[in-house]
């Protein structure tokens, strides 16, 4: 049980380097080979059994491929709908035009990547790709067709991946932590020849209320069982870099009703981990408010611990007040930090990239490129007119000598030798286009 007044925290460590997945998950010899081959193929014949980030409810998802219909038009054609009343789905579509219309212009330059189950062509890598092309009028995508050395393996990999991506939703990461845990769950049950019983992982998830801080395997089961679901925790934060704490926060939150899910889709782990802790009957009025009022972690695990008494009055009274707080907070001006950084350090090597690109690129390729590089240099031209007039109210005339202006034409740039090489062409292509 945690101790009366200490904050509830989420620590973690960080997830494996890229360095660490490759070594950990090693593509295969055959795979290897066939990953050399870019293959065209039409996007009526290419499958989905996921979606690592959240394109349509899981329920949506789940309905398509009970009725054998989960195909990339079948769901755009779901999103569609559900994006007239729904405006996180609104956001995810409005994505994918935003990707159609580069791909209109540039193709689809990071290839889908498909594993054959049965005669089907499933997509692993390229989901939100696969739709933005039906949307860009396309028929066909370019797909590499791997190999999987085995589901744990390949789910693992795939979580590394989109958890390294810095979009994925609290919710997202943890329907993917849970699906690890039931598929090494599986992977565990037969190599120790255990009789198939009621799976530990679901038990884990399905229990009606959790403490917050708790961190134990299921309770109530035999001694072998609790081993199991030990081996499990141990095993997926192997795969994935996880530190325990956190593959328990992300196992939590699949504690969460669907309404509730479906409410706080883009609340961060901090938001949604303390709902867990109360009936599922209840979480959707919680999470319901704690995203209308945007709470920080600390605001919402304090409602959650005022629900938990069962005080409908004394609920109110913290929602009266987190709501004065909250207005106070909305009243706070947009921030200008991000200016203090909109110029990269690196800009030297970053421009001999995008020259190199340039050079690569055909006609018509390059003009869009400049059309939009024709764009930041306007911003960055009143981006200085800004500064300029903002030195001059305060009389500043630069980091020298008081009163001795600096010109910026006579600031030390690193020679043409120091400013970094140049990317080669495929290095920067592989850079475009959603991964996703």
């Amino acid at each position: 049980m945690p101790r009366a007044g200490r904050a509830k925290i989420f620590p973690q460590r960080n997830l494996l380097r890229q360095d660490d997945v490759d070594l950990l998950f090693p593509e295969p010899a055959s795979a290897t080979n066939t990953l050399g081959e870019i293959v065209a193929f039409p996007i009526a014949e290419l499958w989905f059994d996921d979606q690592p980030r959240q394109i349509v409810p899981d329920a949506t998802l789940a309905r398509l491929i009970a009725e054998d219909r989960a195909r990339p038009a079948e769901l755009l054609a779901e999103l569609q709908t559900i994006a007239i009343t729904h405006a996180h789905y609104k956001a995810v579509l409005d994505g994918l035009r935003d990707l159609a219309q580069t791909i209109k212009a540039e193709g689809v330059l990071n290839p889908l990547l498909v594993v054959k189950v049965g005669a089907r062509h499933v997509v692993r890598d390229g989901h939100r790709r696969s739709l933005a092309s039906l949307l860009a009028g396309s028929e066909n995508v370019p797909i590499h067709v791997v190999d999987e050395p085995s589901a744990v393996q390949a789910a693992a990999r795939q979580l590394v991946v989109n958890l390294q991506r810095e979009d994925l939703t609290a919710l997202e990461k943890g329907r993917w932590v849970y699906r690890l845990a039931l598929l090494v769950e599986q992977q565990r049950r037969s190599e120790l020849n255990l009789a198939e019983g009621s799976s530990v992982v679901e038990a884990l998830v399905k229990r009606e209320v959790a403490d917050p801080d708790e961190s134990d395997e299921p309770r109530g089961v035999n001694a072998a069982e609790r081993e199991l679901a030990a081996d499990i925790r141990r095993r997926v934060c192997e795969l994935t870099g996880l530190s325990q704490r956190h593959y328990y926060n992300l196992i939590y939150l699949n504690r969460l009703s669907p309404e509730a899910r479906e409410i706080g889709i883009g609340l961060s782990e901090g938001q949604l981990r303390p709902v867990t802790s109360l009936p599922r009957a209840e979480q959707a009025e919680i999470v319901s408010f704690i995203a209308q009022r945007n709470l920080s972690s600390k605001e919402a695990t304090s409602l959650v611990q005022v629900a938990k008494s069962g005080d409908r009055d004394a609920v109110r009274r913290i929602m009266a007040k987190l709501t004065t707080g909250t207005s106070e907070r909305q009243r706070t001006s947009v921030s200008w930090e991000p200016l203090l950084h909109a110029i990269p350090k690196d800009l030297w090597p970053r421009c001999a990239s995008l020259r190199a690109e340039l050079g690569a690129l055909p006609d018509h390729l390059r003009e869009v490129r400049l059309k939009h590089l024709w764009e930041q240099r306007a911003l960055a031209d009143e981006f200085r007119r800004q500064l300029d007039e903002i030195f001059a109210v305060y009389g500043f005339s630069g980091p020298g000598a008081p009163g001795e202006a600096v010109d910026s034409s006579e600031m030390s740039l690193p020679p043409r030798e120091a400013q970094g090489p140049a990317l080669r062409d495929h290095d920067v292509r592989g850079l475009t286009n959603d991964s996703g």
